[in-house]
């Protein structure tokens, strides 16, 4: 009878201990612990105003996250959308256009087009230490792509730095840039969009020569990148983020004043990349123009 007490104590306790991880949970793991986890502690801690919970966007076939191999490569970019400042906005985080009147950054969720003349910035988090690099390229409607770009790092961007870590958060173009936004324009009838390739690497990638200015690549170092580097990935968008007003720690982090800690809000869309061990992380970000509005609902007080 004892051996059988025993052996049903253990039944009991093997599935709190051993269970295998649920979806929610790996999922969690992606931006809770390779991601906000890895950011500064705050010196005071306080509670988070808005939730967080991501939801994953699509199919992926990814396995499972390798936490015993230093955990997942993750980026975290936000694409924000210039709208005319409201009342309830955050005075720091306003933007006084020449001419045009304050403008304030508003999140997009990853994957919303955007109408021809959008403002728009970018900022990218990696968790990752590394050097970052962002290429751009026309997207066009028969699924081809112009020529390509380096429009980070330039000198004209934090003087050409672009190391990255957990917590700080790289602003592409910058506040001190004139102007401080890309606008979103078509160059011709069948130009659908822009392609942005993020790269994060180890160490600075080799026979680049920056300038104040993008730098045009050749197609074939592009392709290389691409064949080496290119893996699959997974898109996390953070529930309710998108319409949220920038906030006064964003922009502070954004302006290289101080970096994000981990009671700060997270990035609108986190990437997982299938990297190799070893190897630059390397994905693509559509940013595709649409012929109607803005899709954009604004949040309460944003």
């Amino acid at each position: 009878m004892l051996k059988y007490l025993i052996l049903l104590i253990a039944l009991l306790a093997f599935p709190a201990t051993s269970r295998a991880q649920t979806p929610q949970d790996a999922t969690r793991d992606l931006w809770d612990t390779a991601f906000i986890k890895k950011r500064p502690a705050a010196k005071t801690p306080a509670a988070r105003v808005r939730p967080v919970r991501y939801r994953v966007v699509g199919k992926s076939s990814l396995p499972p996250p390798n936490n015993t191999a230093g955990g997942p490569a993750v980026v975290g970019v936000t694409v924000w959308r210039l709208r005319p400042t409201k009342t309830t906005d955050e005075a720091e985080v306003r933007q006084l256009l020449h001419q045009q009147g304050e403008w304030t950054p508003q999140r997009v969720g990853g994957g919303t087009p955007l109408s021809e003349g959008s403002k728009v910035q970018l900022t990218i988090e990696s968790p990752r230490t590394g050097y970052l690099y962002v290429f751009d390229r026309e997207m066009y409607a028969d699924k081809t792509f112009g020529e390509p770009y380096l429009i980070f790092p330039t000198l004209g961007l934090n003087g050409g730095d672009n190391k990255v870590s957990a917590g700080r958060v790289i602003e592409i173009p910058s506040s001190d840039d004139k102007p401080p936004y890309y606008t979103l324009k078509r160059s011709r009838d069948d130009h659908a969009g822009e392609a942005l390739t993020v790269i994060v690497s180890d160490k600075p990638l080799p026979d680049l020569t920056i300038g104040r200015g993008a730098l045009k690549v050749s197609a074939e170092q592009f392709d290389a990148y691409e064949k080496h580097w290119g893996a699959m990935t997974q898109q996390l968008e953070l529930h309710n983020g998108a319409g949220t007003a920038m906030s006064k720690a964003e922009k502070a982090a954004a302006t290289g004043k101080e970096d994000l800690t981990q009671d700060d809000f997270p990035p609108q869309t986190i990437y997982r990349v299938q990297a190799k061990p070893g190897q630059p992380l390397l994905l693509t970000i559509p940013l595709s123009i649409s012929s109607k509005p803005d899709r954009v609902t604004p949040k309460p007080g944003s």
